[in-house]
């Protein structure tokens, strides 16, 4: 029988004021914003689309009232609600020890939307994504390996019989370098049937992690396998709650079939997979308000200001296919 799973850590404080209180401000903006001034001043705010996804698990359920969300986890300890969040008293909780039964073919303890039809992306699609992301004071770095806390997943295309397994269009990790720093992987190919040997690789650094802050992302994402593609990534601490920006061109999929992608959240070290240890023996993760739609405002938390038209373009920074990480231009 498995030992009974440590307490939850008390998390930090909420950083904003708790959601029912932004959610009447933003109410009143609404009302606000539906009634036009003589000179059209007031914008009509009414006009911005929901998000096709918005989990925030307030309902102290892991699926967040999404009953297909789905689940890789092997004990009561995988996935939890946790008693506090971004801005608010609910998140969702990860945990993988090592020596734990593999799930899906490798280490994780995750969430996905795969079996959410509206949740799917595919070539063309322009998403904007959003979550929150906390780790505990007490994470210690990995040398051996990274830790993935959120994918962007492709399903392998029926069609294509050299395709049975599949790495993801993009992934974002916790590395070890210079005491810890969050990159986004990429990886993409324009053929249509997609092996290990085809696959270009891209590490974009987008800087230190703070230990025991939550972390906020906000990602832009035109899905392509050629120079079309286009990321863009949105970030503060608060320790630093100015937004970080981050602008990458070029490819960042596959040559696949609409609405292959899928995403994930939660936890993913592939450095135990096999069986394989290293210096630490167990993770924790924590995630909130985690939402997908096709506009920056559509993912932002209620009463959020969205980071994305507030910070010009950036040119894209040249191409590097291996670690270390590309550094690409960021502006605050």
């Amino acid at each position: 029988m498995r030992d009974r799973p440590a307490p939850i850590p008390e998390g930090p404080r909420p950083l904003l004021p708790p959601r029912t209180v932004l959610a009447a401000a933003t109410a009143a903006l609404g009302l606000l914003a539906a009634c036009s001034t003589a000179h059209g001043v007031v914008a009509d705010l009414a006009d911005e689309p929901e998000a096709i996804v918005f989990a925030d698990f307030e309902d102290g359920d892991v699926k967040s009232g999404y009953p297909d969300i789905g689940h890789n986890e092997c004990c009561s300890s995988s996935v939890q609600v946790a008693g506090f969040g971004r801005d608010s008293d609910a998140s969702v909780r990860h945990e993988l020890r090592q020596g734990d039964p593999p799930q899906a073919g490798g280490m994780r303890a995750e969430s996905d939307a795969m079996r959410v039809p509206e949740a799917r992306y595919g070539l063309g699609d322009t998403r904007y994504y959003a979550f929150s992301v906390y780790l505990p004071s007490t994470w210690e770095h990995d040398d051996r390996s990274g830790d993935i806390v959120f994918q962007w997943h492709n399903a392998p295309s029926p069609a294509e019989p050299c395709e049975t397994r599949k790495a993801p269009s993009a992934f974002l990790q916790v590395h070890p370098h210079d005491g810890g720093e969050w990159r986004l992987r990429l990886n993409s190919d324009p053929n249509p049937c997609t092996t290990p040997e085809t696959i270009d690789k891209l590490h974009l650094g987008l800087g230190p992690i703070a230990l025991g802050e939550w972390t906020d992302f906000v990602f832009r994402f035109d899905w392509a396998y050629d120079d079309s593609g286009v990321v863009e990534v949105w970030q503060r601490t608060g320790a630093d709650p100015d937004w970080a920006h981050t602008h990458w061109e070029g490819p960042n999929t596959y040559n696949d079939a609409h609405d292959s992608g899928y995403i994930k959240w939660g936890l993913y070290k592939p450095g135990w997979n096999g069986g394989a240890s290293s210096g630490v023996d167990k993770r924790a993760v924590f995630h909130d308000n985690i939402a997908l739609g096709t506009t920056c405002g559509s993912v932002m938390p209620p009463g959020w200001d969205p980071p994305c038209e507030a910070v010009p373009a950036l040119s894209a920074a040249a191409a590097v296919p291996e670690p270390p990480a590309v550094r690409a231009r960021r502006r605050r």
